[in-house]
């Protein structure tokens, strides 16, 4: 996805609290690779945009900015390979974080449109890879 319609899907959600773990609240786990480490920042990065946007009133340039830091994880996630299944969990981690985003732009759930069983299979494959990984 764009960083254009990463900014639009994150506009709409802006209207709605996220529960969240701020970013810097995440401690490397004891023999974890720093592609793991970079996959579960971005993945707790990117749910903490929204609330700490609000709250200190960003402007579009920090909200790019900070948007820009996500992206950058998640192209590294594409172009390395995954060396050990606690990489493999974070990527499928920040994988579904990313496309439960786009899938589910609305923090409302009857503002979203129902999945179709393609989405739905995606949804239960990433999930199914982070539990049988963790």
């Amino acid at each position: 996805m764009s960083a254009a319609t990463r900014r639009a899907a994150l506009g709409a959600i802006l209207a709605a609290p996220l529960a969240s773990v701020p970013a810097e609240a995440i401690v490397p786990a004891p023999g974890q690779s720093d592609l793991a480490h970079a996959c579960e920042w971005a993945s707790d990065h990117w749910h903490s945009i929204s609330p700490r946007c609000r709250a200190e009133n960003w402007d579009d340039d920090k909200l790019d900015a900070e948007m820009d830091l996500y992206d950058e994880v998640f192209e590294r996630a594409l172009a390395e390979p995954s060396a050990t299944l606690a990489d493999l969990k974070a990527k499928a981690r920040l994988c579904l974080t990313d496309f439960e985003a786009h899938a589910f732009p609305f923090r409302n759930p009857e503002d979203n449109s129902e999945p179709d069983d393609g989405t739905k299979m995606v949804l239960m494959v990433l999930r199914e890879v982070i539990k049988l990984c963790a």
